[in-house]
């Protein structure tokens, strides 16, 4: 029996596939969540579940009170990043903030925060194990998204949503690729440990190094690779 992940996994794929086949094109608004429902034989939460993976991925976007709109893609049929924004200026973004983040967030972590961490890599790696790349890459998304929240600064949180579009549309390549998903799941999980041993300096060395390899592996180049953390700014570490 499949399970509501599973489900909305397959529901985002059979809406990606009407998406890369024409059914729905560019700016066009989805059915509605029932008809979608209706149409899929699923349960409106599961429905839910695959539009958030999409809009995340950079497929659609969701307008309140209007509905789901399907962005722009390339002849390949994958989402086009904004025009202004290049992925190498997101990296770099990135590369200057996140391991700053973790920095924070090894410093002042709670029990609760840290299992909230631990149940989203645990649900990366069964979703992995299972095959179900989609569900893989929304966890891997909100694992990124709770540690920007666990810094409790409001302003990173405002940086990364603005450069939410292009992360996802680097996520979306990454979802034909399970074995570079594994690779990521390990290095976040080099993250975790580092965070629950409150080490600042080792977590903002691992999340760089996170992010340096997802530029590898997605062919982007970046500049700046010093590490933020000092072992002096570790803070009672």
């Amino acid at each position: 029996m499949f399970t509501s992940s599973k489900l909305g996994d397959v529901a985002a794929r059979n809406i990606l596939d009407a998406i890369k086949r024409g059914i729905w094109l560019p700016g066009e608004m989805l059915p509605s969540q029932r008809d979608l429902a209706e149409q899929f034989g699923i349960s409106r939460p599961p429905l839910r579940e695959a539009i958030s993976v999409l809009e995340a991925l950079g497929f659609v976007r969701s307008h309140p009170g209007k509905g789901v709109f399907v962005l722009s893609t390339d002849p390949q049929g994958e989402p086009l990043a904004p025009p202004t924004v290049r992925p190498e200026d997101v990296f770099q973004l990135r590369l200057a903030l996140e391991p700053f983040v973790v920095g924070l967030v090894a410093q002042s972590i709670t029990s609760e925060e840290l299992m909230q961490l631990r149940l989203t890599l645990l649900d990366m790696r069964e979703a992995l194990a299972a095959g179900e790349m989609a569900a893989v890459v929304e966890a891997d998304i909100l694992f990124h998204r709770q540690l920007v929240g666990f810094s409790r600064n409001p302003v990173f949180k405002q940086s990364m949503e603005q450069a939410s579009e292009a992360i996802g549309h680097a996520r979306a390549i990454m979802l034909a690729r399970p074995q570079e998903l594994q690779a990521a799941l390990i290095e976040k999980e080099a993250i975790l440990r580092a965070i629950k041993a409150h080490d600042s300096a080792a977590a903002s060395a691992a999340m760089q190094q996170h992010i340096i390899h997802a530029c590898e592996r997605l062919g982007i180049p970046v500049r700046g690779t010093s590490v933020v953390w000092s072992q002096q700014g570790e803070g009672g570490t």
